[in-house]
């Protein structure tokens, strides 16, 4: 930064710039220090550099659970910890298998999980199906208390139909007992005892079903659709889905898996979710129709953290690619670039491995600083050069340069290191660990990039630029240099004041117009890849079963407790299901016990007989009765839609008739012989499975599965309940809908929902006081630098006219608010204010002293620090992370537009402001008996 001292300096910028004067002259010496032995300061600096690596390879773990970027002592975080000590892992990994059919997705299911097993993926636990047989006998406890009622009912109404159907099987038996029953509706009752709501509907339903089935088998084979539908209401052992969890439509299969988790790596269930993918794929070729994906917690978060790191990898890389290029371009050479390049990567060493030692361990929070400090650390080495070689161009000798660059702009690099890293450490003051963590880390690098750029740095330069030991004869006379070390442009700008003014007025317009259309997008499953197949499969569950993969969990101490929480979760409309012990454990059973009780001995006492051959004549027989009694039904009924179908369904009956009459009987016999063999297989397997669970034994904790018990009740006795929402948890207004609603139950529930709403409301509140608490820490320290409030407020400018023109812009880049870019806010206040700052103090300096008020080097320097910064900001828009790439283009859009409010309307308004006042007195050149005296005699800054 630009400083003058001396006698020749006026009083009141001598006040001004007191500041910078006490910082330059320890600068100084700290740098003759480094310098005094060079070849030492480097050695030092490369092997701390390779301690700081080995010892980070060797010690850094790697943090991927949220709750351990948390607030410590947070209730639902105890919570949740407690829980996962006596209950295991609470979150496992779902495989989501679609089929096209329900017997596909089983048989894919269970040969998925038995080559899962033989290929030694790393898996604690499978599950997808609790046997049912363990519960053969027992179904009708598992049914509500009000449908069994219902079927009690029937079987009391409609006995004697029930034991002359089961007495003689046969299609004309069972036309009979239509006929016989049509008058009361007791087909329909028979057929779903009851459990219709629309009786009448479902009677006329079930007799053109059977009749249409009848005539579609004397035209062409047809397959089987049973007639008694939910007549015995138990399903069986050999039901196609019995014991598999399923989704509510039975569209969807889940497969829960729990991985063995490697402690410590950055993804620890890798190998176990990419086992799972990789057996996933091996079968793709033998079920080419069944779509299956990976999701839940475990893979969401795998491959979130195997994003950003694979992000950070190779942001890491372009970004120090870019930094390169952009030097080569900057200083036409080779060599002092990579040497520049070299020690920022000796200083990244030394803050990771003090970041190892203080906080031990990386999280996808601070994972991205080496990319962020890459750019904003290389700055301090490019204003050093920058101005080392002004003053070589000057006619300094080495030493001489070198030391009038610490003392004039090291102030200034210091000044803008501080604000830089201030703007991270004030994120220590947050309560969120992620954010404080990040804030600690890459504000440590921004000091040491400075320090090792005000001491490494200049080692090496002495080490190779021994040419310049000495001042150069016949330098340039010291007018003509100073004029040469111009801007044009800004020269050239100055001229058209008002239309610049009037370009910055627009922009400033649109953008504020831009700015109303600025959004906050809350749904984190946004900040991931486009097409990451967890994400898929999670919006494909919500969409699909209508709840998310992630559920909230409560605990009882009791049965009892456990059936009044389960209740009341339930009762919840943001509630879709609540998963604990009693999804094996049914509710009322005494009441069921009684009401079984009652109808049991009615059907016990059925005896089924034995199937026979169709005779045709009595079947047709059958026929016309039933046909009458629909015909008089339909005289009967009133005019309307009710008549008019009683008489389509006798037409039909008519027509049936008919046709079978025509037909062969040498040819229709066999036909229906093999259709009432079908009814009867049907009617034998049904009633014989409702026979067999007439007698249950109550089911108590003891029956529970061991996996399953294991899994809900713990060995203290304590009861889990894990509740399903079902509403949109990664909408906010969702999860704030779920979490109070829950709450309302009982207050102590925790979960990831929990935790991550939480989450994101200490992200929020540290976002917003990180920036606040930056911006306070801008100004103080622009204020104390400068001492002026009018140069305070110019030098602030940049920062103001940036922000403001980046969010507007966000508009137009599509760009969007979230947990994942918020905190770049700060990052941009520290960038902005440094532009700014740099450019007002060499101004000060300049008008003070003699020298340019526009200085060729600073403007340069503080061109090429801005695309530098671009350069490690920009490189993680090549991201597949979504939130990373929000990231970088929303740093990216403020340092750009911060950086032009800083070399266009900056040095205009202070050409303007300079032409206005009056010209200080400018002191003579002279000799310089020593080496800093140059410094202290009104040279050039």
């Amino acid at each position: 930064m630009p400083l003058a001292s001396g006698s020749s300096g006026s009083s009141p910028a001598k006040n001004r710039l007191s500041l910078a004067t006490r910082i330059g002259r320890p600068l100084r010496w700290l740098v003759r220090i480094a310098c005094a032995r060079p070849a030492l300061t480097v050695v030092l600096a490369l092997a701390l550099a390779a301690v700081s690596l080995v010892y980070t390879l060797t010690t850094i773990t790697f943090s991927t659970s949220t709750r351990s970027l948390l607030p410590p002592g947070r209730p639902y975080v105890e919570r949740y910890t407690q829980y996962e000590r006596e209950f295991g892992d609470l979150d496992s990994i779902a495989i989501v298998v679609e089929a096209p059919s329900l017997t596909e997705a089983t048989v894919y299911a269970t040969r998925l999980v038995r080559r899962l097993h033989a290929s030694g993926v790393p898996l604690k636990r499978i599950s997808y199906r609790i046997d049912p047989k363990l519960f053969e006998g027992r179904g009708l406890l598992y049914l509500p208390k009000e449908r069994l009622g219902k079927i009690r009912e029937a079987i009391f109404d409609y006995q004697e139909f029930m034991e002359a159907f089961a007495a003689r099987p046969t299609l004309d038996q069972l036309a009979d007992g239509m006929a016989t029953q049509i008058a009361n509706a007791f087909v329909a009752n028979f057929i779903d005892l009851g459990l219709s709501d629309g009786k009448g509907a479902a009677d006329l339903k079930f007799v053109q079903d059977l009749v249409a089935q009848i005539g579609s088998r004397l035209d062409r084979p047809a397959p089987y659709r049973s007639p008694f539908g939910t007549l015995f209401a138990v399903e069986g052992t050999d039901s196609p889905g019995a014991g598999y969890f399923l989704s509510e439509d039975q569209r969807l299969l889940f497969i829960l898996a729990e991985p063995e988790t490697e402690r410590g790596s950055f993804t620890g269930d890798q190998r176990a979710i990419e086992g799972v993918r990789a057996v996933i794929a091996s079968l793709k070729r033998d079920f080419p129709e069944v779509q299956v994906g990976v999701t839940g917690k475990p893979a969401l978060q795998n491959d979130e953290m195997v994003a950003a790191f694979h992000d950070s990898q190779r942001a890491t890389i372009i970004a120090f690619a870019l930094t390169l290029g952009l030097l080569l371009v900057a200083f036409l050479r080779v060599g002092k670039p990579l040497l520049m390049l070299l020690v920022l990567a000796a200083s990244l060493c030394w803050s990771i491995g003090v970041a190892t030692l203080v906080i031990g361990h990386l999280s996808l929070f601070s994972v991205m600083f080496i990319s962020i400090v890459i750019g904003i650390g290389i700055d301090y080495g490019i204003y050093f050069l920058f101005r080392y070689e002004e003053e070589l161009f000057l006619g300094r000798s080495l030493r001489e340069a070198i030391e009038i660059t610490a003392a004039r702009s090291g102030p200034g690099m210091l000044l803008g290191a501080v604000t830089a890293a201030g703007t991270f450490y004030v994120l220590w003051l947050t309560d969120f660990r992620g954010v404080r963590e990040l804030g600690f880390i890459a504000g440590t690098a921004l000091m040491f990039a400075w320090f090792a750029m005000m001491t490494v740095f200049p080692a090496m330069l002495v080490m190779v630029d021994r040419r310049h030991a000495t001042r150069p004869a016949g330098a340039i006379p010291r007018a003509l240099a100073l004029e040469r070390i111009h801007v044009p442009f800004v020269s050239q700008l100055v001229a058209y004041p008002k239309t610049l003014a009037l370009l910055a007025v627009a922009l400033t317009v649109v953008s504020a117009w831009g700015l109303r259309y600025v959004q906050f997008d809350y749904n984190l499953l946004n900040l991931q890849g486009v097409g990451t197949e967890s994400v898929i499969w999670e919006k494909r569950i919500l969409a699909t079963a209508g709840r998310s993969g992630f559920t909230a969990l409560a605990s009882a101490e009791s049965l009892d407790e456990l059936q009044r929480k389960q209740a009341a979760f339930r009762a919840l409309g943001s509630v879709s299901e609540v998963d604990s012990v009693l999804l094996l454990i049914p509710d009322e059973q005494l009441e069921k016990l009684k009401i079984i009780e009652d109808f049991a001995p009615l059907v016990t006492s059925v005896r089924i007989g034995r199937p026979t051959s169709v005779n045709l004549p009595r079947l047709i027989a059958a026929l016309e009765v039933l046909k009458r009694r629909f015909t008089i039904a339909a005289n009967e009924a009133p005019a309307g839609d009710t008549q008019a179908t009683l008489r389509l369904v006798a037409e039909d009956i008519s027509r049936l008739i008919i046709k079978l009459r025509q037909a062969d009987p040498q040819v229709s016999e066999p036909i229906l012989t093999l259709l009432q063999n079908q009814v009867y297989r049907d009617f034998v397997r049904s009633f014989q499975r409702l026979q067999s669970n007439l007698a249950p034994r109550p089911i108590v904790l003891d029956d529970v599965p061991k996996e399953f018990r294991t899994k809900f009740v713990s060995e203290g006795g304590r009861f889990l309940l894990q509740i399903h929402p079902a509403v949109d948890i990664w909408d906010r207004a969702g999860a704030e809908r779920f979490i109070s609603e829950l709450r309302s139950v009982d207050p102590e529930v925790t979960g990831t929902p929990v935790i991550t709403y939480e989450a994101m409301h200490l992200m929020e509140r540290a976002y917003q006081q990180g920036t606040v608490y930056a911006i306070v820490l801008v100004t103080i320290v622009t204020a104390l630098t400068l001492r002026r409030v009018r140069e305070t407020a110019l030098a602030l400018l940049p920062l103001g006219l940036g922000l403001m023109w980046a969010f507007g812009l966000m508009y137009f880049f599509g760009l969007k608010f979230t947990m994942g870019n918020v905190f770049g806010l700060p990052l941009i206040l520290g960038a902005a204010a440094e532009y700014g700052l740099n450019i007002v103090m060499r101004f000060m300096e300049g008008r003070d002293h003699g020298g340019p008020l526009i200085a060729r080097s600073t403007m340069t320097a503080v061109l090429v620090n801005g695309l530098t910064t671009i350069s490690g900001f920009g490189s993680l828009m090549v991201a597949d992370h979504r939130g990373i790439f929000g990231l970088g283009l929303l740093l990216t859009l403020g340092t750009a537009t911060s950086l032009v409010a800083s070399l266009i309307v900056l040095p205009v308004l202070l050409q303007t402001m300079a032409r206005r006042a009056p010209a200080p007195p400018v002191p003579p050149f002279g000799p310089d008996p020593h080496p800093l005296e140059p410094a202290a005699r009104g040279l050039d800054c």
